[in-house]
């Protein structure tokens, strides 16, 4: 049986690294993991879904999370991997996606960490000034919001502050998941 996890987070919480850790320290496992952030829709593409307005890179409909969902189930029904991990910022807000998960995971952080980290990296588009207070954040406490008011998920809560308590949480429940199949 492929074990599903869904890796949720903040901006820049650290999703991918620690995705990078656990392939690579867990290599006794075959994983596989989808990054959401590939399956963004082009500028062109999103501009269609909020015509006349900025896009709002951090909300469902700027991704084709259909796609994402259509990617994972196929993935699954491969049974080539022990483990498929889908990462991004929405992947436990879309329901279709997240009722797929065997385990679920959320990174917090905090504003200034998410700023800070987030001003470290490129986007294409860039962010506009103004477009972290207008969008990111406030989309971030939506997402933690929803998530904490739906009875039928029930992540582990991680803290992006402690990269290795993150790791050590994952992989304990990657394992004990793999024993109980």
């Amino acid at each position: 049986m492929v074990i599903l996890v869904g890796l949720g987070g903040g901006t820049n919480s650290g999703k991918t690294t620690l995705c990078k850790r656990i392939v690579s320290e867990m290599s006794n496992l075959k994983i596989f993991v989808f990054n959401q952030d590939k399956y963004f829709k082009t500028l062109e593409e999103a501009q269609l879904s909020f015509p006349g307005v900025p896009v709002n890179w951090e909300t469902c409909p700027a991704l084709k999370m259909d796609l994402l969902v259509r990617d994972v189930i196929e993935k699954r029904d491969e049974g080539k991997y022990d483990v498929v991990i889908v990462e991004g910022h929405l992947v436990l807000t879309h329901q279709p996606l997240a009722s797929l998960f065997h385990l679920t995971f959320y990174i917090t952080l905090t504003y200034e960490l998410a700023l800070r980290r987030r001003l470290t990296r490129t986007y294409d588009p860039p962010d506009y000034p103004g477009y972290f207070e207008t969008f990111v954040w406030p989309g971030y406490l939506n997402i933690v919001s929803g998530i904490r008011g739906n009875a039928d998920l029930n992540p582990v809560w991680l803290d992006a502050s402690d990269p290795e308590a993150c790791f050590e949480a994952l992989c304990e429940a990657v394992l004990l998941e793999i024993k109980k199949h």
